[in-house]
Order: C-alpha cells, then structure tokens, then sequence
C-alpha cells in the first residue's frame, strides 16, 4: 500500500492540533510578554498571569477555540507560562520563533548581529526541536510558527534575518505572520520574500487594515497572500469606516479565504481583566455578531475566524 499522507497540523504549545479543531482563532495576539531590560521605554508588558489566566477562560467559556501567540524569543516570550497558561484554562496557544522590531530588544541583541544562515539555523531548532526557554524541562514547546517584523519600509528592515526565515520556512512547512507598520512598503516585502524562495501561501501580512485601499488589498489576495486585519477596536483607526468597509468588500469580491480576523492586543487596557477593553472574548461577542449583522454566510465567517489562518499556518508534523 501507498504510504499516507498525515494532513499538515497546527503545532501548539501543548502538542499538535488538526486544522478542523482550531476552532473560533484569534489569528494575531500576544498573550504573555515579559519585561525586557534594555528595551526602549513604552515596549509592552503582559505578566499579570492570574488575570490572563482568568481571561482566556472566560475566551474559551464563550466559545473560543485557539491564540496565535506573536511574541518571539528574546522580547518577552516564555513558553513555560504560554504552556501552563494553555492547561490550565483549555485555550490552544501556539507560540513563535522569529523577532520582533528591533526596540523590543535590549541592545545589541545577539540575533541582529548574527548570519542568516545561523539565524535559520535557531528558528528551525525553535520549530522542530523546541523554543529555548523551554528546552531545559521535561515538558519541551515547539513553536509552531515564525513571526518576523519590518520596519517603516523593506530598506531599515533586518534583510538578512528575513532570508532566515524564509529558509526556515522552506525547510520546515511553517507559516510566517509579518509584523508591517501600517501595511508600509509590503509590495516590496512580499516579493522579496518570495524571491527568496516562500510560498505565497505561507505568508500572513499583519496589520495591513491600517492601510485600507481594496486595490492594494486585492492584490495581495490575488497573489495567494493571507491578509490579517485587526483594528477593529481601534477607534483611531475609524473602524466603522475603514476595516469594517474593507472587509466587507472583500467578502463581496470573492476574497473570504484570504482574510484572518484578529484582535493584537499586547496593550494590557486592551484586556477586559487588566484594563477596560472588550478583551478576548470581543472577538466572539463584538466581532462575530457585527459579521452576522453584515450578512456574512456562517461558512464565510468561519473562515474568517479561525479556518485561514489555521490553514496556513498548519504544516507536516516531523
């Protein structure tokens, strides 16, 4: 008999996951961020863990499935607590290798400095062995995707630390969620990503609703690109009147697949627990009734919330 192929699975912090069960998918969060010394002043904290504990219950008590966690080794990650975090309230959290923007970091952080064939080198380790922090315990996390991060334009941006990450990429079937400043120059950065060999497929460009022009968006999705929206709590991002009306264009244009819903809150007052904002479950009773009132099909908000970006973060479990 021919060998079977194993479907490709979603890598959690508490072991692997089919697509199908990722459920309702906060697609871009940050649910643990510890402090960093050296970072420049304002970098964000997320450490008060009984509350954030409490608050992904009350996600999974309302109904929600999985986090996609995008905070990378180095500024602020802990797969120990992402872990406990997971089991302890039943969320599937998957975590990052990766980096982040520069600021994030204390200076001189040894990744910046390194090759990129040494900095693929450790997010592969990350991705298939197990994230640093996590290797010293009886208890290794994986990470199950690589988020990477772009300055104002593609020319400040660590070039060769995102050939790294496409060669991981490459080499292990991972997903890669790309932090963009208001969706800046990301023309430009796809295509060089793809020049280096990544499969449009696996390409998740972040925050691009900050810049919400349906040319430029239906471009991207033309291109096989998964588009990850996330202000709608943003009011000085005038949500009603960009990404609401963006998304809803989208959906009209036949581009449902290529959209992930998420919520990026590594503000603690964006937290109903830690702060006064509609929290994580905002997702399930802000978000998704809004997308109902719209019109969107139950297939479509599915989607949206959960089925794209498990799909394109799933890869072969080796």
């Amino acid at each position: 008999m021919p060998d079977q192929i194993t479907p490709p699975k979603l890598i959690t912090v508490t072991g692997t996951l089919d697509v199908v069960d990722a459920g309702i998918t906060d697609a871009h969060n940050h649910v643990w961020i510890a402090p960093v010394f050296g970072a420049q002043k304002g970098a964000p904290v997320l450490d008060d863990q009984t509350a954030i504990e409490e608050e992904l219950i009350d996600f999974r008590q309302a109904g929600g499935g999985t986090i996609i966690d995008c905070q990378p080794g180095g500024c602020g990650r802990d797969g120990n607590v992402l872990r406990d975090l997971a089991k302890a309230s039943g969320v599937n959290i998957t975590a990052s290798t990766g980096f982040h923007l520069k600021r994030y970091y204390p200076p001189g952080y040894w990744l910046f400095r390194e090759e990129a064939e040494k900095a693929s080198e450790y997010f592969i380790q990350e991705l298939q062995e197990g994230i640093e922090e996590t290797r010293e315990g009886s208890e290794t996390v994986r990470a199950g995707l690589i988020k990477i991060a772009c300055e104002e334009s593609l020319d400040k941006s660590p070039l060769h630390l995102i050939e790294a990450a496409v060669a991981a990429s490459v080499e292990t079937g991972a997903g890669i969620e790309v932090h963009t400043e208001r969706g800046a120059d990301a023309e430009r950065i796809a295509q060089t990503m793809f020049d280096f060999g990544l499969t449009p497929q696996k390409l998740v460009l972040c925050h691009v609703d900050k810049l919400p022009d349906f040319g430029f968006h239906s471009s991207m999705a033309q291109e096989g690109i998964l588009l990850e929206y996330d202000t709608f709590y943003r009011q000085k991002y005038q949500p009603d009147q960009n990404v609401w009306s963006l998304l809803e264009r989208m959906v009209g244009a036949g581009y449902e697949s290529q959209v992930a819903i998420a919520t990026d809150m590594a503000e603690a007052e964006m937290w109903s627990r830690m702060g006064d904002g509609p929290g994580l479950t905002g997702l399930i009773t802000k978000i998704i009734p809004s997308m109902v009132v719209i019109g969107f099909e139950p297939e479509t908000i599915r989607k949206l919330t959960g089925e794209n970006i498990a799909q394109a973060l799933a890869r072969p479990d080796t």
